[in-house]
């Protein structure tokens, strides 16, 4: 709601991306509340390693739906090109989402979502000094 009302005067409001914007929010909200479930639920109780191995191919399913819907013939050079950033970057990421999932193990789904705010505060804060 609060988006609709910041963008609501735009001139280009496009329709599109505040559909891509409100499933891509329903879908992280979900995430969490699975990933909470199941790490710290009474039935499946996983380790944060194992949840992003249960988590990863769903997610790179939804990527290659996006893949294909925007395939572009450059890709496979542009990877060849840029492969030695792109590594670095799948490892950080891949170390990112063991942190959530550890985070989210240990504190709560609610805790994440709000580290998550402080910590967009904070950076706000920083790049207003």
């Amino acid at each position: 709601v609060s988006s609709s009302m910041a963008v609501s005067g735009d001139l280009h409001f496009v329709w599109y991306g505040f559909a891509v914007q409100l499933i891509s929010q329903f879908a992280e909200c979900s995430r969490n509340v699975m990933g909470e479930f199941v790490l710290s639920g009474n039935h499946m109780k996983l380790d944060p390693l194992s949840y992003t191995m249960f988590v990863a191919p769903s997610c790179l399913c939804m990527l290659l739906v996006g893949l294909a819907s925007s395939w572009d013939p450059n890709v496979p050079q542009a990877f060849c090109n840029w492969w030695h950033y792109l590594l670095p970057n799948a490892a950080l990421a891949f170390v990112l989402n063991v942190t959530v999932a550890t985070i989210i193990k240990e504190v709560s789904a609610v805790g994440f979502v709000l580290a998550g705010i402080v910590k967009d505060i904070v950076l706000v804060v920083a790049s207003c000094a």
